[in-house]
């Protein structure tokens, strides 16, 4: 019998779990991604899928249109067989400025028959293959609230005015529903309300690192309160800018007592945070403004205990894989790295 929470770190193994559960669907197939790729990952996700449609199963692939490089004809006998594909807007159709482009579905979220749920860092693409992720699979009727929010991606895929979706709550979790540029900005809200509450320890995982004032502010007072602050970031993450623009806020974090961690072996994806060893938060939202402000993002907090424990056994495999913030390096960073930094600080809010 399948464990009711599991989690994943190894890309490898996450697909191979995902068509396993795929395989064994028997009524519907629920997919939103921001990245679905015309390589051997997405050859082998539509040839399941297709299958699966060719038996009956609904199948419903919900993409974003600037993430994804996998177009109609590419799932022409998807099509054919009765799946369904959507593209979150379209770029053909898109003609609003620079920040609505900058819009995108960024929600990672896969569903079948109600029963089982995936939901975390992984695209769908062969590029993250050798990449450390985070996903977490729920057995159970979570699924069908996970399906709410889904359902209401699909019907409001190419809107721009949708009425935003509230928090859903489901026996003790929450699942937040992010939506550019809104007031409530439920998971930054949520992400500053938790290192607040902090009293005994925050432990952070993130790719990209362009933290708000509010979250700088909330780390520092955390450790001011004597809480003990971990932050794992990759050693070179895959976008070469945004590591240059992390690295404006890690030295005076590092000297304010935040414990900073490079994970070194490869590229880190994942998206997590704990604290206090009772409360969580992963999902699809990086720390940075773009996830935060300008991003359609899925998130799920909650105060499982199995998963918190499940959770810490991951961050600590992460942290052995992590060698230390190398300060002195920082502060001989060359000045042609520092004017680049404040280049890209005005530009911030767009990382």
């Amino acid at each position: 019998m399948r464990k009711r929470y599991t989690i994943f770190s190894n890309p490898k193994k996450i697909y191979r779990e995902m068509i396993r559960d795929i395989r064994k669907a028997k009524r519907f197939v629920y997919l939103e991604t921001y990245i679905y790729s015309r390589d051997k990952v997405g050859k082998e996700f539509r040839e399941i899928l297709t299958k699966k449609a060719k038996e009956g199963v609904k199948v419903k692939l919900l993409l974003d249109g600037w993430g994804s490089s996998a177009d109609k004809r590419f799932f022409r006998r998807l099509i054919a067989s009765g799946g369904e594909v959507r593209y979150f807007r379209e770029m053909r159709y898109f003609t609003r400025m620079f920040k609505k482009n900058h819009e995108r579905n960024h929600r990672k979220l896969l569903l079948i028959d109600g029963q089982v749920s995936y939901i975390g860092s992984m695209n769908i693409t062969a590029s993250c293959l050798e990449w450390r992720e985070l996903v977490l699979r729920i057995g159970g009727r979570m699924a069908y609230a996970f399906r709410k929010s889904f359902l209401h991606s699909w019907n409001n895929y190419g809107a721009f005015g949708a009425k935003r979706l509230n928090t859903i709550i489901h026996k003790g979790f929450e699942i937040l529903l992010d939506v550019p540029a809104h007031p409530r900005r439920d998971t930054h809200k949520k992400y500053v309300e938790l290192l607040n509450r902090a009293r005994k320890e925050i432990s952070i995982v993130t790719p990209y690192f362009v933290p708000s004032q509010s979250v700088i502010r909330a780390l520092s007072d955390a450790v001011r309160r004597g809480v003990k602050v971990t932050l794992i970031i990759p050693k070179r993450s895959d976008v070469r800018t945004a590591d240059v623009l992390r690295d404006v806020y890690l030295g005076k974090l590092f000297l304010s007592g935040v414990n900073i961690k490079c994970f070194y072996p490869r590229n880190l994806h994942s998206k997590l945070l704990i604290v206090d060893n009772a409360f969580f938060l992963l999902g699809s939202s990086n720390v940075d403004y773009r996830s935060f402000l300008h991003q359609y993002e899925l998130n799920l907090f909650g105060t499982d205990e199995t998963v918190i424990d499940l959770l810490e056994r991951y961050f600590e495999n992460t942290l052995k894989f992590s060698e230390g913030f190398n300060y002195a390096g920082w502060k001989n960073r060359s000045r042609i790295t520092k004017i680049l930094e404040h280049l890209l600080k005005k530009v911030k809010r767009y990382f």
